[in-house]
Parts: structure tokens; C-alpha cells; sequence
């Protein structure tokens, strides 16, 4: 007995898309004739239109229309041999067509959810269009029967549909961008490395303004995490203003370079603090303006990044060349920083309770003037304890004669380097 399918048609002419028509087309027109094939590039067109009119981000221009419209044809003429049972039992709706125009969305910039949507809205009007055809082609004795098959046939091959569409996509995506990202590394690395470029066209590959003020931030993890670290970027920007534009490029495993175009405000660096990560490691370079501020503050977050990394299991912080910037330079040679430190603080560099309550007493000293009383408030002890504990602490180090400035640079370094590997302190 014939199929119902076999009596559908359409209302229109036939149109010049013969040519782009998928392979199943054919299969369609020999077992059910013209009028199925013209039905199915209607419901196909309808689909189209349907999805232009209720999806925003393919109204705005995404895939062109006709793109859209040989994909959702296709998936009628897939659905149209499913339901009607031609050939060899398809298991997918998703055709080639489906998956080079879920990969056109990717290389548009779009998201997941953009074709998702996508996929829903165009399934409800295919579902539609088949469950109205039945009632009307077939007798109510034989179309309630009928109506159930088609709708668990169609609801079998959704997940599917949606994850062969879903994975193209996605593949798509990793692929656009790891070559855009590669891109941008390859050309702020030249803008770091002072190289000559055009601005207009390294703003037009980055997307990113030059012009301006920006803070640089390098993030990172460790490999176990799955933290998104682009999620940390514009929370510790806010310290210095209001982000108007960010530049975030993957550079490894769990680790970003990261700009940020800032309209200054100088009272919130002043009020606010920066935030911690649970398990992401942030620093930052200072504010600084033009292609010229672009690459100095990178550079001061890599030398943050340096001695932040020298602390091996210190727990994540975020820490700002600004308030780190001594130590940026007294570590520079970090090998060097620690034989000078060493020298000079002697056994003061012990790893002893004892010790470190001389080291923390004599820093606070130095750092407020010579302040008995100061710093007898600060550590909650009596002024003749700060004087023993200054006294005691000045007897176990060499400081330089007249000047405390080796003595309070050493202490910094060693505060700095306490725990690291690298510190191998004399005790002598």
C-alpha cells in the first residue's frame, strides 16, 4: 500500500535549487514523486525564514540565508525518507549540509547557544509541518497511530541531530580559535618585543584598542583546576577604573596574557583591594597609556610573575607590580639577591620562631623611624622589647656602617625568599 508521504505537494513552481539539493532529494522523488520533493523545499524554506525571524543572532547576519536554507532542506528530505521509511534506515537527521553550516557559525563568531536555538526553532516548525500533513492526508481511523509514530521517531533522532550539529560546531570553534589566537600572540609578542607595526591593523587583529590606558594581567592555574580563567580578568581590572575593552590570549596549559583598556579612577586603587582567586594565581602591571604603556605593563606583570613563581607552595594571590615594585628590582638576579641578603643578616636569616620575631621587630623598626612606640603598638609588646629585639637583631647581623638602607633591603628580600628553594640562607 502506498504511503501517505507519497501524496504530498506543493503550492509553488518548481525553483533553480535542483542544483544544491542534497543526495537524499533524489531517493525522495523516485519513491514519492515531484510533489513530495517540492514539499519538502517549502517546509525547508519555512524553516529558514522561521529561524531568520525568532533567532536575533542570524537575523544580524550570520550564515546567509540561503546557507540556512539547503541545511534545513536537507534535514526535510532526511526526515521526509524516516518517517516514510526509504532505503536504508537513517539513524541521523544531521546531514554534511547541517554540519558545514553549525561550522559557519562558529567561524561567525557565534555561540552554542545561538545554534541551539537554532535547532529547536527549526525542529518545532519540521514537527509541525509533518504532523499537519499526516492529519490531513490521512483518514482520522488511521492518523492518531500515525501522528504517535512520527513524534517518538522524531524525538528518537533529536539528541542525536543536536550532538552531531553540537560537535561540529565545537570542533569548529577549537580550530577558529587556536588560528585567531595564535594570531594575537604571534603580534602582541611583537609589540612587546618593540618590533615595528601599523596600529590600525594590530588593533583590527586583536580587537582590541591601543590607544588609552591599559592594565596588564598574566593568570594561571595549576593543571588540575577548571577554573575559567577569563572569569578573573575584569573582577581585578576594576581595581584601577572602569574596563572598557579586554584582550585575554591563552599562552598554555591553565594560563592567559590578558590586557584591559581602563578609564582611570584613582580613588577606587586607594580604597579597594585586589581580589583573590581560590585557585588562580593573578599579577599586574601598573597603569600605563598608548602602545608604549600596552607593553611596559606586561612586562612588569612577567616580573611579577617571576617572583610570585620563585614561592613554590605559597596558596593562589593576586599581586600588582605596585605594591611589589622593590622587590621586583632587588630580585632581579634572584641567585645574587639571596648571597647578598645572606651575608648581611648572618644568623639573623634563621628559620626559628626566635628568629623570625627579631626579623619582623627590626623591619617594622626601620620601616617607622626608629619609632619605639609605634612599633610597640603595631606587634602588641612593650618599648623595652622593642628594644631588646632591635638591639639582639642588630648584634647577629652585619649592617653596613651609617646606613640601614643594605640591612632593610636585605630583610625585604629575605621576607620575600624565606620559603623559597632557591634560598639556601647562611647561618653562620
Amino acid at each position: 500500500m502506498p504511503h501517505w508521504t507519497g501524496e504530498l505537494s506543493g503550492a509553488r513552481a518548481r525553483q533553480p535549487e535542483l542544483e544544491w539539493l542534497s543526495p537524499d532529494s533524489e531517493r525522495v522523488r523516485a519513491a514519492l514523486g515531484d510533489g513530495a520533493v517540492t514539499w519538502a523545499v517549502e517546509v525547508g524554506q519555512d524553516i529558514a525564514a522561521t529561524i531568520s525571524r525568532k533567532v536575533p543572532a542570524v537575523d544580524d547576519g550570520a550564515p546567509p540565508l540561503d546557507a540556512i536554507r539547503r541545511a534545513t532542506t536537507a534535514t526535510v528530505f532526511r526526515a521526509l525518507r524516516l518517517v516514510a521509511g526509504i532505503g536504508e534506515s537513517e539513524s541521523t537527521l544531521a546531514s554534511a549540509e547541517v554540519e558545514d553550516i553549525a561550522r559557519d557559525f562558529a567561524r561567525r563568531g557565534m555561540e552554542l547557544d545561538d545554534l541551539l536555538q537554532t535547532i529547536r526553532v527549526g525542529y518545532a516548525v519540521l514537527a509541525a509541518a509533518l504532523l499537519d500533513a499526516a492529519t490531513r492526508l490521512l483518514p482520522p481511523s488511521e492518523s492518531s497511530g500515525e501522528l504517535r509514530r512520527i513524534s517518538v521517531l522524531l524525538f528518537e533522532v533529536l539528541d542525536d541531530f543536536t550532538g552531531v550539529a553540537a560537535a561540529a560546531f565545537l570542533e569548529e570553534q577549537s580550530a577558529w580559535a587556536a588560528g585567531v589566537s595564535a594570531a594575537r600572540l604571534d603580534l602582541v609578542t611583537k609589540i612587546i618585543a618593540a618590533d615595528p607595526i601599523e596600529p590600525a591593523h594590530a588593533e583590527q587583529v586583536l580587537g582590541y584598542p591601543l590607544g588609552g590606558h591599559h592594565v596588564a594581567l598574566i593568570a594561571w592555574s595549576g593543571p588540575h583546576s577548571n577554573h575559567d580563567l577569563r572569569t578573573v580578568v575584569d573582577p581585578v581590572l576594576r581595581h584601577w577604573g572602569t574596563p572598557t575593552a579586554s584582550l585575554v590570549i591563552p599562552v598554555g596549559l591553565q594560563a592567559i596574557w590578558a590586557w584591559g583598556a581602563i578609564t582611570p579612577d584613582p580613588t577606587r586603587a586607594l580604597t579597594s583591594s585586589l581580589p583573590d582567586f581560590v585557585d588562580t594565581f593573578v599579577v599586574a602591571g601598573q597603569l600605563g597609556s598608548g602602545m608604549k604603556g600596552f607593553r611596559r605593563s606586561h612586562l612588569e606583570a612577567r616580573a611579577v610573575e617571576r617572583l610570585v613563581r620563585l614561592r613554590v607552595g605559597h596558596p593562589p594571590t593576586t599581586t600588582g607590580h605596585e605594591h611589589i615594585g622593590l622587590e621586583v628590582l632587588l630580585l632581579a638576579d634572584p641567585e645574587a639577591a639571596v648571597q647578598f641578603a645572606s651575608r648581611l643578616l648572618g644568623p639573623l636569616a634563621g628559620d626559628d620562631p626566635r628568629m623570625a620575631d627579631l626579623r619582623s621587630t627590626l623591619s617594622l623598626y626601620l620601616d617607622l623611624d626608629h619609632s619605639l612606640s609605634k612599633v610597640a603598638a603595631a606587634e602588641h609588646i612593650s618599648k623595652n622589647t622593642v628594644t631588646y629585639r632591635v638591639q639582639k637583631a642588630l648584634s647577629l647581623c652585619t649592617p653596613s656602617e651609617g646606613s640601614t638602607t643594605d640591612l632593610r633591603a636585605a630583610l625585604r628580600i629575605h621576607e620575600w625568599l624565606k620559603d623559597a628553594p632557591i634560598a639556601q640562607w647562611q647561618r653562620s
